[in-house]
């Protein structure tokens, strides 16, 4: 067998294993204050793309993990988040968003509720404007250095619908959690209305929802969970269950149970990740080795 067959027997390998596996809870539909409190995940990744999962098999991964809503954001792209919609619109399961995490070297946001890529190559108020333009919620990524920060000027930081206030990298390092509660303050100061967003940053490892955020939407629809992010009413839970948010929001939160912390039992979908990646990682280098060869 060639190295190339084997890259390719090994990506589809962990495409199929990683769509397999035991079926999801039913997720049961919860109510507090007139409003749906919805598991959602603002920031996860997919294959093809930045991910290791296919769109149906993150979907499910995310099902499993209790979610009900969650925005595809590759980096500066869209096609893979249209894709994933399309096939989740007449099967059951967690809400797609279509999303990008818009990628400059001075920042990340997600933009969710797109349809178009937004151009990276701009100041961050004038992506945010971008975003709007679409219909779209703007949340500003994992704010995890002061250099990170500074690209948010007063304008972009009144326009933002949302920042990150929970990550896996929250509590890494003692700078890094500093620089999540310096940039939380930075925004509520100027734009109180802001949502706070917890996020998995899920593109393999882990579980997708590990970092959250809880919703309170008037509907269980897209539309809805986009007007409550615009709105700020939305709950961050880090890892541990630990909420932020107005308390008002997190009182509600509360009364159905919200804030506890996740379980997951991802082995199957990080190894089906790990063979998928591997075999990327084959087809990138077979051709290259079998040039050298003919050479």
């Amino acid at each position: 067998m060639t190295l190339r067959t084997a890259a390719w027997v090994l990506l589809a390998g962990g495409l199929i294993a990683g769509s397999l596996g035991a079926p999801p809870a039913d997720v049961v539909p919860r109510q507090a204050g007139g409003y749906w409190v919805l598991d959602a995940d603002f920031h996860v990744h997919a294959f093809a793309g930045d991910g290791a999962l296919a769109p149906w098999a993150l979907r499910r991964e995310a099902q499993r993990a209790g979610l009900e809503v969650f925005a595809l954001t590759n980096h500066n792209q869209t096609v893979t988040a249209r894709i994933a919609r399309w096939l989740a619109d007449s099967t059951p399961g967690p809400i797609v968003l279509v999303g990008q995490e818009v990628t400059n070297r001075d920042y990340h946001i997600s933009a969710v509720g797109i349809e178009a890529t937004i151009d990276a190559g701009q100041p961050a108020a004038k992506v945010i404007e971008d975003i709007h333009a679409q219909g779209g919620v703007a949340i500003a990524n994992h704010p995890e250095s002061p250099n990170y920060t500074a690209a948010y000027d007063d304008r972009a930081l009144r326009s933002l619908d949302g920042f990150e206030r929970a990550h896996p990298v929250l509590y890494s390092t003692p700078a890094r959690t500093a620089s999540f509660e310096s940039f939380a303050a930075r925004v509520t100061a100027v734009n109180p209305a802001a949502a706070f967003i917890g996020s998995s940053d899920y593109h393999g490892g882990g579980t997708p929802g590990w970092c959250r955020t809880y919703v309170l939407a008037r509907e269980r629809t897209a539309a809805s969970v986009i007007e409550a992010v615009r709105d700020g009413r939305t709950v961050a839970a880090d890892p541990d269950g630990k909420l932020f948010g107005p308390p008002e929001y997190v009182q509600l939160v509360q009364t159905v149970g919200g804030g506890r912390r996740p379980e997951t039992n991802d082995w199957q979908a990080t190894t089906a990740s790990a063979v998928a990646w591997l075999g990327l990682l084959g087809l990138v280098v077979a051709p290259r080795r079998a040039q050298r060869r003919a050479t």
